[in-house]
């Protein structure tokens, strides 16, 4: 009497006693062997697969990229290979076996990106240290550097914060020089502006006399009529040109 197996090789099963062949990926069982048959398996269908050696009576269906959950599919499934699904862009996987997407996270005013997120993972961030700062929230920028006023031959005013940049300045003579050029050319322009409209405003006053007398046309003088004397009763006109004279009667 033979003992009974209790073992078998590497890509085998135990069974009735007997150690029979596991299906290979692709593949799924359709009967045990027996003591003179094989293991009998048949090829998974289309949109099924099985990943490794197995004794299953059922493929795996391929998973579903459902884009209403904002999947999408990274790499078609096969026979002995499953479907796999990303995320479309600015979200990423929940978990592990990627069944649903969620957006990306922001990095806050304070915070830089570390780790820009995947499909498949979150954005990691991490605090400004001292001498960078963030103004945003993003899922992309990192801490930027203070601004060095001092690279720019400038002095500053106010210092930075892990939200805000340096503000800098220009030191006290520079202001000045910078300063008293500009006041002094706005007060000439505004010297010259006023000089213009007086000068303006006074040409009515020194109208040319010639022309007032035009507007107020001198009267000619009206021609006297003729006189006319009396001599003797009767009328003498006197003739133009010669005196008028005028005989005294004797008495």
């Amino acid at each position: 009497v033979h003992p009974e197996r209790t073992a078998c090789r590497e890509k085998q099963y135990l069974i009735n006693s007997q150690c029979c062949n596991l299906c290979p990926p692709g593949e799924k069982l359709v009967n045990d062997c027996t003591k003179i048959t094989e293991t009998e398996c048949t090829r998974c269908k289309e949109g099924e697969f099985l990943g490794t050696w197995n004794t299953e009576r059922h493929c795996h269906q391929h998973k579903y990229c459902d884009p209403n959950l904002g999947l999408r599919v990274q790499r078609e499934g096969t026979s002995e290979t499953d479907t796999i699904c990303t995320c479309d862009e600015g979200l990423h996987c929940t978990n592990y076996a990627c069944e649903s997407c969620t957006l990306h996270s922001l990095c806050l005013p304070g915070l830089g990106v570390r780790q820009i997120a995947t499909g498949v993972s979150d954005t990691v961030c991490d605090p400004c240290p001292v001498g960078f700062f963030s103004n945003v929230s993003s899922a992309l920028e990192k801490c930027h550097p203070w601004t060095s006023c001092e690279t720019k031959g400038l002095m500053e005013i106010e210092a930075g914060t892990n939200k805000t940049d340096a503000v800098c300045g220009s030191p006290p003579r520079i202001r000045a020089l910078v300063v008293i050029p500009i006041t002094m050319g706005i007060l000439l322009a505004v010297l010259l502006v006023s000089a213009c409209i007086r000068k303006v405003a006074k040409e009515p006053e020194n109208k040319d006399p010639v022309e007032d007398l035009e507007d107020f046309p001198v009267p000619l003088p009206s021609i006297a009529p003729v006189q006319e004397t009396l001599h003797g009763c009767q009328p003498v006109t006197q003739e133009d040109g010669k005196e008028s004279r005028i005989s005294v009667q004797e008495k």
